[in-house]
């Protein structure tokens, strides 16, 4: 597909306009309205080919869906709500009107979803395909949760299972599955929470709201290193506990098969994109509570904060252990 049929293409795609937008594509800039009493939040990240996907096993139409959500658990991780997206693409061979669709009908799923307007981009020609994604958000003034706030007797808690995206990746490394029959997986979450995340955008508002939430980031990168993040601009310590470490149970049954461990797949895989979070001491059980009550989400308290540097992992036998920053990270 050629530029500019790509363009009339994903203009031919939107329905209707957000009710914050002055001008949306077509012009040099979008144009919106910022909103008295809320602070704006952008992120921009970027997926490349045989990086960060291999198109050999990603569907187009999941892949689309992957490059919003990634984007758009960021927002959350500072407890926001996505209002606009840019989207620019690199595009290859691979992009016949075809591929094309399915990857656009991906991108629009997520960004209705979410209440999400695509309003601009770029496209170019390139080797491999690339996508980069900006995600315009906003929250209520004050409500944003940042990663510096985690004070020494503080508990971790995170939204949900570990390891489950970091699984599902092994399982197309080793060739036990391929694009013409993920659906048939033995194993059909942990190939599903790699080919298709959801970002914790209800989650991470209500925490927003709660007021006993002290920093809060998204796991992209595997909680030894986002963990880390938290650690080191707050200044302090934290210890988890491997016995708590919660996980789907296919998980499990997956490392049992291949002899791997499934706590290193929890700590280092990345890609889970749950939410980790520090909630003070004093308001712990009222949280937990009145998230399972009200709210209807199970959280998992897996460690403390406590004062010094680092990230440690107790396991049930032996000392401590320096987890810092070994999550995963590309290489240059």
């Amino acid at each position: 597909m050629r530029e500019l049929e790509l363009i009339k293409h994903i203009i031919s795609r939107q329905s209707g306009q957000h009710p914050d937008l002055s001008c949306g594509i077509g012009d040099d800039c979008a144009v919106f309205n910022a909103n008295l009493g809320e602070e704006l939040l952008v992120t921009t990240d970027m997926l490349v080919e045989n990086v960060h996907f291999d198109p050999s096993w990603h569907p187009p139409y999941l892949l689309g869906r992957k490059a919003i959500s990634v984007n758009i658990s960021d927002i959350a991780a500072m407890a926001g709500s996505p209002r606009f997206a840019l989207l620019s693409i690199g595009m290859n061979h691979r992009f016949n009107n075809a591929w094309v669709k399915d990857f656009m009908d991906g991108v629009f799923s997520q960004l209705n979803f979410f209440g999400c307007t695509l309003i601009g981009g770029d496209t170019v020609k390139s080797d491999k395909l690339v996508f980069s994604v900006t995600i315009i958000g906003a929250a209520p003034k004050g409500n944003a949760i940042r990663r510096d706030g985690a004070r020494s007797g503080d508990r971790v808690f995170v939204s949900g299972p570990l390891g489950s995206a970091a699984a599902g990746l092994q399982l197309f490394l080793d060739r036990d599955i391929s694009i013409n029959d993920y659906s048939s997986s033995l194993w059909p979450t942990l190939v599903r929470k790699h080919l298709d995340p959801t970002p914790r955008v209800r989650l991470a508002k209500l925490l927003g709201k709660n007021g006993s939430v002290t920093s809060m980031q998204d796991i992209s990168d595997g909680i030894a290193t986002d963990l880390s993040h938290i650690c080191t601009a707050g200044r302090v310590k934290a210890t988890l506990y491997s016995n708590r470490l919660p996980a789907d149970k296919e998980l499990y049954e997956m490392c049992r098969e291949k002899g791997m461990d499934a706590v290193q797949l929890q700590l280092c895989g990345g890609e889970d994109y749950e939410l980790v979070f520090t909630v003070k001491k004093e308001a712990v059980e009222k949280l937990r509570t009145e998230f399972r009550d009200q709210h209807r989400f199970q959280l998992y308290e897996i460690g403390v904060i406590e004062e010094g540097e680092g990230v440690y992992l107790q396991r049930e036998v032996g000392e401590p252990q320096l987890i810092s920053y070994q999550g995963y990270e590309h290489s240059p």
